[in-house]
C-alpha cells in the first residue's frame, strides 16, 4: 500500500510540473496542450490573435520572443491542429493585437509606448508588420462595427470611454477600411461621456454643444427586423 501511494504521489508531482496538469478523461471534452501536441509549444509567448482567411482557414497567431517572432498556427480543425510558419518580425517590443481593420490587417499597440502598428496577414502563412501612422496620436477607444473606429486624442491610455464623466477629451470617428489610409467621418470636441447602445450598436458623445449620435445603419436594420418578426409583422 505504501509503494502505491508513493508512485501516485510521484506521477502527481510529475503532472504538475508540467505546463498543463491532466486529471481523468471525459467523453465530451478534449484538452490538448504544449506537452501532448508540439504545434503548440511556443516560447516566451506574449499575445495570440484569431483570424478567419478567404479560403474558409482560421489562423491563429500567437506573439513570442518580445514581439520578434509570430508563430502561425492552423486551427481550422481542432483535432488536427498543426504550426504552418514561424516568422521573424522587426518590432520594438512585444505588442498586444487591438482589432481587425480593413481587409487583411489587424492593428497592434506596442508595450512600450511606441504606438502603433499594421500586421498585414493577406499572405496568412508569413504576416508582415507595417507602419500606421494616422493612430499614432490616437488612442483606440473601441470599435464600432467592423471597420470603424472611436479613437481619442489623448496622451494617456487608462481614460477609455465609459458611462462615467470624464475630463473633456477631442474624439474621432474613422472608417478604416482601408487602414494605411483611414477617412475621419467625425471629430467631435470636448466630449465628457460616452454612452453606448447595444442593441443597436448606438453611441451618444456629450459636450457642450449637446449629443452626437454615431449610428450603425445595418445594426438597426437587423434589430428592426427581429423587433418586427417578435411582434408577427
Amino acid at each position: 500500500m505504501k509503494r502505491n501511494a508513493l508512485v501516485a504521489a510521484v506521477v502527481g508531482i510529475l503532472a504538475l510540473s508540467t505546463g498543463a496538469a491532466f486529471g481523468q478523461r471525459s467523453k465530451t471534452i478534449a484538452v490538448e496542450s504544449p506537452d501532448t501536441l508540439r504545434a503548440l509549444a511556443v516560447r516566451n509567448p506574449a499575445a495570440m490573435y484569431l483570424y478567419s482567411s478567404n479560403d474558409g482557414s482560421t489562423l491563429l497567431y500567437v506573439e513570442s520572443q518580445n514581439g520578434r517572432e509570430i508563430s502561425v498556427l492552423d486551427v481550422s480543425q481542432p483535432s488536427e491542429i498543426q504550426r504552418l510558419a514561424q516568422v521573424q518580425l522587426p518590432a520594438p517590443s512585444a505588442f498586444d493585437f487591438v482589432r481587425y481593420v480593413g481587409h487583411h490587417e489587424v492593428l497592434i499597440r506596442y508595450r512600450d509606448g511606441a504606438g502603433y502598428a499594421i500586421l498585414n496577414v493577406s499572405h496568412y502563412k508569413q504576416p508582415v508588420l507595417m507602419p500606421a501612422k494616422p493612430f499614432q496620436s490616437t488612442i483606440v477607444v473601441q470599435s464600432i462595427g467592423a471597420t470603424g473606429l472611436l479613437t481619442a486624442q489623448t496622451q494617456t491610455e487608462d481614460q477609455t470611454a465609459s458611462s462615467q464623466t470624464a475630463a473633456p477629451r477631442n474624439y474621432e470617428v474613422m472608417d478604416t477600411l482601408h487602414p494605411r489610409n483611414p477617412v475621419l467621418l467625425a471629430t467631435i470636441d470636448g466630449v465628457r461621456q460616452v454612452l453606448a447602445r447595444g442593441n443597436t450598436g448606438t453611441l451618444f458623445l456629450l459636450n457642450q454643444d449637446g449629443v452626437t449620435v454615431v449610428r450603425r445603419l445595418r445594426v438597426e436594420q437587423e434589430y428592426q427586423e427581429d423587433l418586427d418578426q417578435m411582434n408577427g409583422n
